[in-house]
């Protein structure tokens, strides 16, 4: 049997402990992390238009376009704004996503949840299908922009699309996991914002624009093509760019990431991950559990 019961946010939670319970525990927590994020003025501007403006400041200001053959100059708009596109993504997964878990902190509404017979997973799905919803469409948002300064695509055959999607996903999924963990760690919001907007311009700065400008990355430039981050942004330039010289273009070395080992590396990053949020969730969220001690810093 089945119950419902009601939060102080206003929202239906199944209490039951059915497979379908479950399920509509998760859609719940997916429709009301999506409406929490799209009605904020706040939130639209830094996961939509901060790297939207980034990508067109840049284009504008930065690069010089004059310089630039006319034959090639679309893809290179192409190849800035997908690393854009992975930081718009990374900025919502790590910003987005780890603010509104922080503000759930701050608010005490876990001390709710724990009242009630919700499943720890179905709360950890629903945000992580909601933050991957939401990084997708920042990163489409960029490479839209993008197509209308007069940016070029070409997809590589029927299979590109899936495997974008895959990639994105997946490196996604360890920003989502690592927004996570600071949220746990942190607490405040002020804090948590500060950090997580700090470890996005890193991510992307130190590592060469995410993988699309190899020059600019200081370290072994095999990393670019063993870190989540640049290797899903250095896949998706391959899927929708048609480049003939990849190092003619600044791409190469490392060689462009075009075998499917490339999406099992990724994927192994996605199962580490996921098992470390399912832990964190139902641990240290649900159990409160702290480093193995029970209790520890409450809400």
């Amino acid at each position: 049997m089945s119950t419902e019961s009601k939060s102080n946010s206003g929202h239906i939670y199944s209490t039951g402990i059915s497979g379908s319970g479950w399920v509509r525990q998760m859609w719940a927590f997916v429709d009301r992390n999506l409406r929490e994020m799209r009605r904020s003025l706040a939130v639209l501007v830094w996961s939509m238009g901060f790297p939207a403006g980034f990508y067109l400041l840049t284009i504008n200001v930065f690069m010089p376009t004059d310089q630039i053959p006319a034959d090639t100059l679309p893809t290179v708009k192409a190849t800035v704004a997908v690393g854009y596109g992975m930081f718009g993504a990374t900025v919502v997964c790590l910003n987005v996503f780890g603010q509104h878990l922080v503000t759930d902190l701050e608010q005490h509404r876990y001390a709710q949840f724990r009242s009630l017979p919700i499943r720890s997973s179905a709360d950890l799905v629903g945000r992580l299908v909601a933050g991957e919803l939401f990084g997708l469409a920042a990163f489409g948002f960029v490479l839209g922009v993008s197509v209308l300064t007069g940016a070029e695509y070409t997809l590589r055959g029927l299979g590109a699309v899936p495997v974008l999607l895959v990639a994105l996903l997946l490196s996604n999924l360890v920003w989502l996991v690592l927004a996570l963990g600071i949220a746990t760690l942190v607490r405040e919001a002020r804090y948590a914002n500060i950090i997580s907007i700090s470890v996005a311009m890193m991510g992307y700065f130190l590592t060469g624009y995410n993988g699309t400008s190899p020059g600019m990355f200081s370290g072994d430039p095999t990393l670019l093509n063993l870190l989540p981050n640049t290797l899903a942004a250095r896949i998706a330039v391959y899927q929708l760019l048609d480049i003939g010289d990849w190092k003619q273009a600044g791409l190469a070395p490392p060689a462009m990431p075009s075998d499917p080992a490339s999406l099992a590396l990724l994927a192994g990053y996605g199962v580490v991950v996921l098992v470390v949020g399912f832990v964190v969730t139902n641990r240290v969220l649900y159990q409160r559990r702290w480093l193995g001690n029970e209790g520890g810093s409450g809400e």
